[in-house]
């Protein structure tokens, strides 16, 4: 599995290359999600070696073109070498991208979406995967009760059209930044403590006064008022939010798996995720233009 991914993530992370390949082949400096660093328990290094080995078995993928944002061609030098850094949160890899720290940074597509309708000085590439997906879930640790609790509301949701509609609702428009939603309380509910980063908007999302808005606090807006259990919310750094889960700081998280990944739902560690309530095939690469 972790082959395949990194023949998939190197192939995403080319798409900025094409510009110097006549030049000098200096290696191509590319931001990847922290999270991917956990999921895959292996050193910046470790992965730039894996994604350096897929680009040379990657070029033949099939490229989608995108109105107004053309894919670029990958680098023909054979020589041509990615490396890898990892960062902690989204601020920190547009800060670094901006300053020329790093060339491009590969993000989920609704996020790259999101930062194209803001932002005119980047440009961006997709590939789009018919066998390789992205699933979202929440997080739980060593609490089956409350994972199956949430199962059953998801699954309410999924039979009326309630998670539709706030997919589409959140999802499909770029233009605006979410609103926070409102929390309805419950006197003799118990309390469920929610870590939310706001580094994947508009689905993870933080306003500039710090609310919490987007599609996951709809989510939870919507769950608490099925469950009849009062939603806290907690703003935390990405890379802290499995310390935060298992140490008992929060009770849920959210949480993403890839590919054949997405199977095991219960690892070894004590976290417990619900069943998915969203789904991803399409990555973007953004770089200054």
């Amino acid at each position: 599995m972790k082959k395949l991914f990194s023949v998939i993530l190197a192939t995403i992370l080319v798409f900025g290359a094409a510009a110097s390949v006549s030049e000098a082949p200096a290696a191509e400096r590319v931001y990847v999600r922290g999270e991917i660093q956990e999921a895959l328990d292996m050193t910046e290094e470790q992965l730039a070696a894996l994604m350096n080995e897929g680009l040379q078995n990657g070029r033949n993928l099939k490229l989608y073109d995108m109105p107004a944002h053309p894919v670029l061609i990958p680098p023909a030098d054979e020589n041509f070498r990615l490396e890898t850094r990892f960062f902690g949160s989204l601020n920190e890899m547009l800060l670094a991208l901006d300053a020329g720290l790093i060339d491009g940074a590969c993000i989920p597509e609704f996020t790259g979406k999101y930062f194209l309708a803001r932002k005119a000085d980047l440009r961006a590439g997709m590939f789009e995967f018919s066998n390789v997906k992205e699933k979202y879930y929440l997080g739980f640790y060593n609490n089956a009760e409350l994972r199956d609790q949430v199962n059953e509301a998801l699954a309410a949701m999924k039979e009326d059209g309630t998670l539709y509609a706030l997919r589409e609702k959140y999802m499909t428009d770029f233009s605006e930044d979410p609103s926070p939603v409102k929390f309805e309380t419950f006197e003799e509910g118990k309390t469920i403590r929610v870590a939310v980063t706001g580094d994947l908007p508009p689905m993870d999302y933080t306003a500039a006064d710090g609310s919490p808005a987007g599609f996951n606090t709809a989510l939870l807006s919507e769950l608490g008022k099925r469950m009849k259990v009062n939603i806290k919310i907690t703003n935390i750094e990405s890379s802290a939010r499995t310390l935060a889960l298992t140490s008992g700081t929060v009770d849920v998280i959210f949480w993403y798996l890839y590919g054949d990944n997405y199977a095991v739902t219960d690892r070894a560690d004590g976290i417990q995720l619900s069943e998915p309530y969203y789904a991803l095939d399409n990555w973007f690469y953004i770089e200054k233009k």
